[in-house]
């Protein structure tokens, strides 16, 4: 049974045994008391944002402390032969992963991003930045997957080629697509963990690329992950630069990109934390396979 499946009034009852003051447990959550005894005759009422903040604190205090076993090893999910030349298969995975990608950053909707991929132009009743965000996204998947696989070519990970796929993100949705941050950046729900100063960025970016270039295991791959994102050298799309850096390392390896979407959303932030702020990766590098396995 994954967390998923699990009832949220159980959830919440559970989380009891960690926080046994309900005004600490709302806090956690960032509802009023009022609201948790509104739940228990409601559970209908929880809101889809305060869902994601009880799974988050599930994962956190009850999966996390399961998946941190050390020396824990996995058998790598290989990329499939049956993906290449294949655009009944291969395009609806890029897609999955493109709008994975999306959905656990920005919260936009499956129809959203489907109209803005199959557009020709802005589509009705859709921001320009919505448009962008879409549009971009499976654009930059698209082309990773052409530059590695369909051309056999090594996606060569420097700090410019880093600004690059920032740039290819971001471009269209802000000004400062593919540059460095010169601004202090907010991890949001991570109070513990402060992102590299601006600058120093260049820095720590040019020691993350010297360290991570030839990451070719999905352990290797997790650390370097997590390292990114703690680094959050950008003022926005962090994560889906940090993501796409996933993406182009598995395929320079031959492995199966993980899939992150909303499904697994909650665990992916619960074991990100968890490696951020105490520097241990088991729980992240199981995910990295799980996920792995399941985006076949």
């Amino acid at each position: 049974m994954t967390y998923r499946e699990i009832d949220y009034l159980d959830k919440i009852e559970k989380l009891q045994e960690v926080y046994p003051m309900s005004a600490a447990m709302a806090e956690a959550i960032g509802v009023s008391r009022r609201s948790l005894l509104n739940w228990r005759d409601r559970p209908e009422s929880i809101k889809t944002e305060h869902r994601f903040n009880i799974d988050v604190l599930f994962c956190k205090h009850f999966i996390i402390p399961e998946w941190d076993k050390k020396g824990e090893t996995f058998t790598p999910t290989l990329l499939q032969d049956d993906l290449s030349g294949n655009d009944a298969l291969l395009m609806p995975f890029l897609r999955r992963l493109s709008y994975g990608t999306i959905e656990i950053e920005t919260g936009m909707s499956k129809d959203d991003f489907e109209r803005a991929v199959d557009a020709k132009k802005l589509p009705k009743n859709m921001s320009i930045e919505t448009f962008h965000e879409a549009v971009n996204t499976y654009l930059t998947h698209k082309w990773l997957w052409h530059k590695c696989i369909d051309r056999a070519e090594r996606f060569v990970i420097t700090e410019e080629s880093v600004k690059g796929l920032h740039g290819d993100f971001m471009r269209g949705i802000r000004e400062d697509a593919g540059f460095y941050s010169q601004k202090i950046r907010v991890m949001g729900g991570l109070d513990a963990l402060h992102t590299t100063l601006p600058e120093d960025i260049p820095e720590e970016m040019n020691r993350w690329a010297y360290k991570c270039s030839d990451a070719a295991t999905i352990e290797a791959i997790a650390k370097a992950h997590a390292w990114f994102i703690a680094i959050h050298p950008f003022g926005d799309g962090n994560g889906r630069v940090g993501r796409a850096l996933i993406l182009a390392q598995c395929l320079n390896a031959g492995l199966m990109p993980p899939l992150f979407d909303s499904e697994n959303r909650a665990i992916y932030y619960a074991a990100m934390e968890h490696a951020m702020v105490h520097g241990r990766h088991a729980p992240l590098i199981r995910l990295f396979h799980e996920s792995a396995i399941r985006a076949r």
